[in-house]
């Protein structure tokens, strides 16, 4: 299944801001599922693409891409990342419209792989602030832990090794990230919508 359809399966009309870019960068970083997500575009949606990609916009976003990110291969990626490339994959996921593109050049290992290298980093942060915290401060951030991990919802943790946005949360657990209620990926594209920053909102709030 390649998950970045999922962001052009439900958009009727032009295609935002963020899918333009989002597309691009498909084509340019993970282009082995390019065809499959362009042939579900409607086709005045391919042609606002290609238009797009032929504008001085895109050239400049390109640019500015290329120059802010470090190369990686997403064609040809190791079994095995070392900490050097781990941290250039996980600059790429900072940006929404970049992380979308490469999600499905990942395997379930790497995924680990990312999770892993994510929470370690998490932690020598975290010891590093609880050496200069005072007692009163270690006794309140304990109190609100417990308090947190006693409560069953479930949480929307993005990258950190959970699914990288809302919707991957719903086609995996079935369940809606925002309420923790049970939803089907149907459901949840009826109730929200996803905005040319890529945000998703409650269409409600959108229209």
């Amino acid at each position: 299944m390649i998950f970045a359809t999922d962001y052009f399966n439900y958009i009727p009309n032009e295609l935002p801001e963020f899918n333009l870019k989002l597309l691009l960068n498909i084509e340019d970083l993970n282009n082995s599922i390019f065809n499959e997500v362009f042939t579900i575009l409607k086709p005045h949606q391919q042609e606002e693409y290609i238009t797009f990609k032929e504008s001085e916009e895109a050239k400049k976003y390109r640019k500015e891409r290329n120059t802010q990110l470090p190369y990686v291969d997403f064609s040809n990626l190791p079994e095995i990342f070392d900490d050097v490339l781990l941290q250039k994959v996980i600059l790429y996921q900072k940006e929404g419209e970049i992380g979308g593109a490469i999600y499905d050049s990942l395997s379930e290992d790497h995924k680990g792989q990312i999770a892993r290298f994510n929470s370690k980093i998490f932690e020598e942060e975290k010891a590093k602030r609880r050496a200069l915290m005072s007692d009163e401060e270690k006794r309140k951030e304990k109190e609100w832990w417990d308090k947190y991990e006693a409560d069953p919802t479930p949480r929307f943790m993005g990258n950190m090794g959970e699914p990288a946005n809302a919707d991957e949360y719903v086609l995996r657990y079935g369940r809606n990230p925002f309420t923790g209620k049970p939803e089907t990926i149907e459901s949840f594209y009826e109730k929200y919508t996803i905005t040319e920053t890529g945000e998703i909102v409650p269409k409600e709030k959108d229209e």
